[in-house]
């Protein structure tokens, strides 16, 4: 198992490199079907989204080749958008470095539908995450969603498949720095730190930027139909996806 610092930074090469090869099926079966369930019409070739966020690229361009949409993909590590742009090219896909907390070069009322996946439990600044949120509702066109996936905090201490979010036994509180245990495609894993917040805290963020109360979805796995004991993430869901509209 490989462990490095909890206190690892999202922004450096080396989280850059384990977050390459990291499994991704859970998001994958649960927040991608979910994320674009909540996109709904509003996303379809010739609009244009803004995935925040972005990381490697792969809901980016998840977007990109099922609603033939133009995406907008952002990160604040350089790290990661090279791993995205080489791994993850697409004609469809635009990759561009930024802050973490301004979209000022987009225009007001702009773009059609913005998706952030797994990225505000990875800043504990809560004041940048207001700031961003402030700047996705401004961007976005009238009746335009927002679609924010992170880690579930109702679901700490869990050993999911392929991640543990926070230790099991330990009950954390707003602001708490949670160890976080992604699995490796080979097996190995790595650890990082995220940052917790309660699901009011995530509802004040978006409602303080102007969006109304946003709908809430807990995604499950699918049992197994084996007779066999179903999985953790059969029974608890290791993400939430906040959803609303500008």
């Amino acid at each position: 198992m490989t462990t490095p610092d909890p206190s690892l930074p999202w922004d450096t090469a080396q989280a850059a490199d384990a977050y390459r090869d990291r499994d991704m099926r859970l998001a994958r079966n649960l927040i991608f079907p979910t994320v674009l369930a909540r996109l709904g019409s509003a996303v379809r070739a010739g609009r244009t989204v803004v995935d925040i966020g972005c990381g490697t690229g792969a809901l980016t361009t998840h977007l990109a080749e099922t609603r033939e949409c133009t995406v907008q993909g952002l990160a604040p590590s350089a790290a990661m958008l090279d791993i995205a742009r080489a791994d993850r090219r697409h004609p469809l896909v635009h990759y561009r470095l930024f802050d973490g907390r301004s979209l000022e070069w987009i225009p007001d009322g702009s773009v059609d539908a913005v998706v952030c996946c797994l990225v505000y439990c990875t800043d504990p600044d809560d004041d940048r995450l207001a700031a961003l949120t402030g700047e996705i509702r401004r961007v976005l066109r009238p009746g335009g969603p927002f679609v924010l996936a992170d880690l579930n905090p109702e679901a700490t201490g869990e050993q999911f498949s392929t991640l543990r979010y926070g230790d099991p036994g330990t009950e954390y509180a707003d602001g708490d720095t949670v160890p976080t245990t992604l699995r490796r495609l080979n097996g190995a894993s790595v650890t990082a730190a995220c940052h917790y917040r309660s699901v009011p805290r995530y509802r004040a963020l978006l409602t303080g930027a102007g969006f109304p109360q946003p709908d809430l979805d807990l995604p499950l796995a699918t049992p197994p139909d084996d007779g066999a004991p179903p999985a953790a993430e059969a029974r608890v869901a290791p993400y939430m996806v906040l959803s609303a509209r500008a």
